[in-house]
């Protein structure tokens, strides 16, 4: 077995048999020494979230990289409700969230494509889907945590820097999720959980349950462990949004209809908003305003099961076998229903009757307007994501000093979600007017007539269509691992073929009838789906609209006759992707004195290989039929890497890492799928198979002192030098040879067709623009992270139970993105945790607060803006237990307590502004619930 798994080791049976092994090694040293005294001896056994803590850190110290590591107080019992949640405790984390759940993880500053996250050993194929602000359905690398329950697991490791042995392609980070398995605890284990929530906006009574049982047979040598977790969550989300602001000017120099008669208090300064103001225009058209200004609901069911068994072997001394299960199925059914006024593309058809401009004179703070007509749009999203993996794994001791491990595993991931969008528009325009006056992120909004009639709208372009996305990973790997003296030699290699399939569907021709009218049966309200409570969170003006008309989704689906689905190749979403790494490493621990201090080293070389096939469609010149088109690439990534930790005193320690690591382009980009050929003007849109991955040189620094109980005080300062960033970009100059054969059958591009044009484009195709991903510029990103880790022994009763874990990051980083230059997409400078807890043998609380500074979602804005951005929430979420007897426990656990608000913004077309996309609420949520463990 490794050092690690020795130290590890140690650990975990010191919990538990503590006794024993002290009296061991009192018993060797008495017969040494000859002294025949009897040793006094006395227990000291920790329990619960400080066990917990203290094997977390165990993990921490003893590793030869920089680790974190979360670890469960019992069996199947993680210390929060979802992995995102638990992760966020993490230095240097942060989470993004979808309806109050943490879905995904930023580390460092680099988002969550540059996370790799692997289950019991092997890549997981973890992707959902979730709003469109959100990301929608998620066809890349990154892991969606919410797929999984958080008690299915019982030890998280995030490895911050990289060893040889860490398998490539995390960038920021690898996360390592493990199961619990029989041999963990040996003998009859079982425990079983229930909760009910007990306060949540929704006024649902939500049941989350779980249990496990394991046991071990044959003098311990063979296992046997399950368990099961099964959850509904019912969320509602409830808010106001703009869906971005824009201005006449930026949305394609669309003036408004008419201007004559506009009362406007203030002074408009377009030229402070755009250089390109001439004199003579017409200062209005510059003026910012909301795009769709509406109200907004969402409504989320969520129903996730889970489950895994685990079986152990060991036949003998030398050898130890598991085979491993984990399957996963989330249910969610979305329903989102907002009403909006439609400015985007109608400005020219809108006369401002009114205006109120902010101070700067540069956007619109209120206005009054006529010939706007507004829209209720009513989306379903109703998807099921599958997951199973099987893991088979063994360790052999070939002698007392070498080891072989083996690894063969296979997990596959399925997201089947069916969107359904009605849209209910008014049947003339009327008269709008919004005001933000008394509110920055919910504006006042009345409408010209009874936005609640169903005889004012009529049924308008829905939008309906399906998204599968299947992956499957199949992985093989073989360690070995000696020891002679104080070194330890590792080496190892690596298989993994992963295919993602990607497909778009969209409703069978023939099958979508409108309906005839907007009757009562195919209509009802906001109220009239027992939301009579709209916007009660969120601290609305008083003239914010709270109901308002929307589709019936069951009895429109029918009425449209919708439902049945046909696939469409020649979609930019359409795609197979299809990826062979090998791996090879070699790695060596040692450990010597520097000034007679011990230092250990891990120093490792890793040479990863690459073959990455795509397939996917262009358009056929002639017939117009979907054509194969494929692409390929190979690379070749040598990945060196050492970790150095030297004990300058007894706890005090200096831990530096200098590694090079990669992360591998985006699945979506990698799609050979043409689209939007068209000749006549030399235009292409496409992927790249052809990309490269994105590299990095890094460096950590860190001091870390142990002391007292379960005491640390860390810093580390960390820097990346990274080379490039795919970015989306438009190319001209000539084709490559496949393209130019595709697109040689258009007859605009054929002299010899009676419809080529010479003044369109030229034969040889060297004025082409093709528009797709590139190898852009890369980034230097500078930060330092500072932990902080304490139990409060030294206090007096009954102060001494009490203990804080604190943490914060800082980091920093400008990367250019085509023309703009930007941090990186979910960078927060700032950000921290806090926790304070206090806890006895009966029992015991915690608070835990999470904060971040606000963050850019998307550089390259929308409509004119400059980014887009989200601002930085800061929640507190707490837990507590009581315990009944010694196996029964009474648990209180709560998410967003101070029922924090989410806030997306624009930042205009300067990026200087801070306008309001989309602000909303999904209150807080409390558990009550009892726990039994035997």
């Amino acid at each position: 077995m490794s050092y690690m798994k020795n130290i590890i080791g140690r650990r975990f049976l010191a919990n538990t048999s503590m006794t024993a092994l002290a009296l061991a090694v009192a018993g060797a040293a008495q017969a040494q020494t000859a002294v025949q005294e009897e040793p006094v001896l006395e227990e000291v056994v920790v329990t619960g979230f400080r066990q917990s803590l203290e094997r977390a850190l165990d993990i921490k110290r003893e590793s030869a990289n920089n680790v974190e590591s979360i670890v469960a107080e019992d069996m199947g019992k993680m210390p929060d409700l979802n992995l995102a949640e638990s992760l966020q405790r993490v230095p240097g984390v942060a989470i993004t969230r979808e309806g109050g759940e943490g879905r995904s993880i930023t580390v460092r500053g680099l988002g969550p494509d540059f996370t790799r996250s692997t289950l019991n050993g092997m890549e997981v194929p973890g992707g959902a889907g979730g709003l469109d602000s959100s990301g929608g359905v998620n066809r890349g690398r990154s892991m969606d945590f919410n797929i999984f329950a958080s008690e299915l697991f019982n030890r998280i490791d995030i490895h911050k820097s990289p060893t040889a042995s860490v398998e490539e392609g995390g960038l920021a980070s690898t996360v390592e999720l493990h199961t619990a398995k029989p041999f963990d605890n040996p003998g009859l284990n079982l425990s079983a959980s229930a909760q009910m929530t007990v306060d949540n906006i929704s006024g649902e009574e939500d049941p989350r349950f779980s249990a496990l049982v394991s046991n071990t047979f044959m003098d311990d040598t063979f296992g046997v462990l399950f368990s099961v977790a099964s959850s509904t969550r019912t969320v509602r989300q409830e808010g106001f949004g703009t869906v971005r602001w824009t201005s006449p000017f930026a949305n394609g120099d669309r003036g408004w209809a008419d201007t004559s008669g506009t009362t406007v208090n203030g002074t408009p300064n377009p030229d402070v908003n755009h250089p390109e103001y001439e004199a003579g225009d017409d200062p209005l058209d510059y003026m910012w305003h909301p795009r769709l200004p509406r109200m907004d609901y969402f409504g989320n069911t969520q129903d996730r099961t889970g489950a895994t068994a685990s079986f152990q072997f060991r036949p003998s001394d030398r050898l130890e076998m598991s085979l491993d299960f984990v399957g996963s199925r989330l249910e969610n059914d979305r329903e989102s229903y907002n009403y909006f006024a439609q400015f985007r593309n109608l400005q020219d058809t809108i006369t401002p009757n009114s205006v109120t401009l902010d101070p700067s004179g540069r956007y619109m703070v209120a206005g009054s307007f006529s010939g706007v007509q507004p829209r209720s749009e009513s989306r379903g999203q109703f998807s099921e994501t599958d997951f199973l993996q099987s893991v088979f794994s063994a360790d052999y001791d070939l002698s007392d000093q070498t080891t072989l491990s083996f690894v063969l595993g296979n997990a596959t991931s399925e997201h089947d979600e069916e969107q359904y969008r009605f849209n209910l528009t008014a049947n003339s325009p009327s008269t709008f007017s919004f005001d933000f006056s008394e509110n920055a992120n919910i504006a006042e909004m009345s409408y010209g007539f009874d936005i609640l009639d169903h005889n004012n709208y009529e049924f308008t372009g829905p939008v309906i269509r399906k998204d599968v996305v299947e992956r499957d990973n199949n992985t093989f790997r073989v360690d070995l691992e000696t020891h002679q003296g104080d070194a330890s030699f590792k080496t190892g290699f690596i298989y993994n073929d992963r295919t993602v399939d990607s497909l778009r569907y969209d409703p069978t021709e023939g099958t979508l009838t409108p309906p005839s009218d907007t009757s009562d049966s195919l209509t009802t309200t906001i109220r009239g789906l027992g939301i009579d409570d709209f916007a009660d969170g969120l601290d609305a003006p008083g003239d914010f609209p709270t109901n308002w008309l929307v589709a019936d989704f069951g009895n429109t689906i029918e009425a449209y006759s919708a439902g049945q689905f046909t696939p469409v190749p020649l979609d930019s979403s359409s795609w197979n992707v299809q990826e062979e790494t090998m791996g090879v490493y070699g790695e060596m621990d040692f450990e010597t004195d520097v000034f007679n201090r011990p230092l250990r080293v891990n120093t490792g070389l890793r040479i990863a290989r690459t073959f990455m096939t795509s397939e996917g469609v262009a358009e056929d010149p002639i017939t117009g039929d979907p054509e194969p088109i494929t692409g390929e690439n190979n690379y070749t990534d040598i990945l060196p890497s050492t970790n150095i930790v030297w004990e300058i005193e007894e706890d005090l320690l200096i831990r530096a890492n200098i590694s090079r690591n990669m992360t591998r382009p985006g699945l979506g980009s990698l799609s050979p799928t043409v689209t939007g050929v068209t000749p006549v003007n030399g235009n292409i849109s496409r992927g790249n198979p052809e990309l490269d991955p994105i590299r990095a040189n890094a460096v950590d620094l860190g001091v870390e002192w142990y002391f007292g109980d379960q005491g640390l005080l860390a810093l580390t300062v960390f820097h990346k030098d990274i080379e490039s960033f795919i970015i989306g970009d438009e190319v001209e100059g000539p084709l490559s040879a496949e393209l130019r054969q595709l697109v040689s059958g258009y007859p605009e591009y054929d002299p010899d067709s009676p419809l080529y044009e010479p003044s369109s484009v030229p034969v040889d195709g060297s004025d082409w623009f093709v528009s797709q991903p590139v190898n852009g510029d890369g980034a230097q990103l500078d930060g330092f992270e500072l932990a902080y880790q304490q139990t409060f022994t030294f206090l007096p009763a009954p102060f001494d139970n009490m203990g804080a874990i604190a943490n914060y990051t800082y980091v920093e980083s400008e990367a250019r993105f085509g023309d703009v230059v930007s941090t990186l997409p979910g960078l927060s400078e700032s950000s921290y945790n806090f926790t304070l807890y206090y806890e006895t043998d009966r029992f015991g609380i915690r608070g835990s607060w999470n904060g971040r500074d606000d963050y850019i979602t998307s550089p390259n804005g929308s409509n004119g803006n400059a980014q887009e951005a989200t601002t930085g929430p800061t929640r507190l979420d707490m837990s507590a237990f009581y315990n009944i007897t010694d196996d029964l426990k009474l648990t209180l656990e709560g998410i967003n307590m101070t029922n924090e608000s989410e806030r997306l913004y624009t930042t205009g077309p300067q990026g200087d502004l801070n306008l309001v996309r989309e602000y909303n609420t999904t209150g807080r949520e409390v558990y009550l619930g009892l726990r039994y463990t035997y």
